[in-house]
């Protein structure tokens, strides 16, 4: 365990370094409390992370390194870390579950905010010394964003920018007239849907919680030929520790909640959502292709949108906000009503070794480029 004093922050203030779980779980008191005040989504939570590493991280060898901030008495800011070791390079990501949900940092809201982030980030990196750090999903203007921009942007070997829709829900005074602000076409399209689909059989929207592991089965055997068929082949989709993790999510906390939409009794599509302190997460969502035409996954969004509405608030009795995660899928759209968020995913080169590497394989794809269009020409 590594430890040094900020001379940058206020005098006090103090950095760790934790890679134990039985660090992690010293201060699982104190990071619950700053969880719940920042209202950060379920993946930054205590038992979040802690999943994700018994998960996912530590069965596929990663090194856990998790940075922390903290005076005398306060925990004031948590950087949940892994690193990887490859054959030729050390690579530092997020302890979160590595899939749409993005990544994040807990910092306590104070004038001294930005600077314990900053400092939280170049710890972490004067510490472990990876070679690359590779950040997903970050949203522009968080804590973590902000952390970023400590690092050079010589740095920076990629970046690729999405939005992740959100429904601001608080604002809203009534289902209906939520609802009907929504564009009438899309309205139209869905009952018509439902409509049809019910002409098969019976329809039902169920909403399960505690153990669910054929459930999540069925979902990841969905999510899977959908990926197949639109190319989108996401590591997640494919990686059994991440079904695992689910499995556990669904296991030990009755606030993942999974909606499926039955047809007969048999599901015909489904979706994970997470209740949190401030918001709602839609984790996961699939369908069986045999019904696309009828599109399930539209119909099956606005039951669930519907249920966070009436029946989920927060810590401070508020309706919850629904965060619908990176993408722009017309569910998504539609139901955020152009609320949105813009992040950016980052993959740095951060240590001399890992900048000699980088020159060496851009070399090498240079050559392998030249060598195909030379052969291209000469056919």
């Amino acid at each position: 365990m590594l430890e040094s004093r900020s001379t940058t922050a206020r005098p006090r203030l103090r950095y760790r370094i934790l890679r134990s779980i039985e660090e992690l779980t010293s201060i699982k008191t104190q990071w619950d409390a700053l969880w719940a005040e920042t209202g950060a989504e379920y993946y930054l939570s205590f038992s979040g992370i802690q999943h994700s590493w018994n998960e996912i991280h530590r069965p596929q060898g990663a090194a856990l390194c998790c940075a922390v901030a903290f005076d005398e008495h306060d925990l004031l800011g948590i950087l949940p870390m892994i690193l990887q070791r490859h054959k030729f390079a050390k690579t530092a990501a997020s302890c979160g579950p590595g899939s749409a949900e993005g990544c994040g940092m807990l910092v306590k809201k104070s004038k001294e905010s930005q600077a314990i982030a900053t400092a939280l980030m170049q710890n972490f990196l004067r510490s472990v010394r990876p070679d690359y750090l590779l950040l997903n999903f970050v949203r522009l203007g968080s804590d973590l964003e902000v952390a970023l921009q400590s690092v050079s942007s010589r740095d920076v070997i990629n970046t690729w920018d999405e939005i992740i829709p959100h429904a601001d829900l608080k604002k809203e005074t009534s289902w209906q007239s939520y609802k009907d602000c929504l564009s009438k076409n899309y309205q139209g399209n869905t009952a018509r849907a439902r409509r049809r689909l019910g002409e098969q059989g019976k329809l039902t929207t169920e909403v399960v919680r505690g153990p669910a592991d054929t459930l999540i089965d069925w979902i990841f055997l969905h999510k899977k030929q959908w990926s197949e068929r639109t190319n989108k082949r996401g590591e997640w989709i494919f990686s059994r520790h991440y079904q695992q993790y689910l499995k556990v999510l669904m296991s030990s906390d009755p606030k993942f909640i999974l909606f499926v939409l039955t047809l007969d009794g048999t599901p015909v599509a489904a979706s994970m959502v997470a209740i949190d302190t401030k918001s709602a997460s839609w984790i996961i969502t699939t369908y069986d292709e045999k019904y696309k035409h009828f599109s399930p996954g539209n119909i099956l969004a606005e039951s669930m949108v519907e249920y966070v509405f009436e029946n989920c608030r927060g810590d401070d009795g508020e309706r919850l906000d629904f965060i619908f995660g990176p993408g722009r899928e017309t569910a998504k759209m539609q139901w955020s009503r152009g609320h949105a968020d813009e992040a950016r995913s980052y993959r740095f080169v951060t240590s001399k070794w890992g900048f000699a590497r980088t020159r060496v394989l851009q070399a090498i794809a240079s050559i392998r480029n030249s060598v195909f269009l030379r052969r291209g020409i000469s056919r």
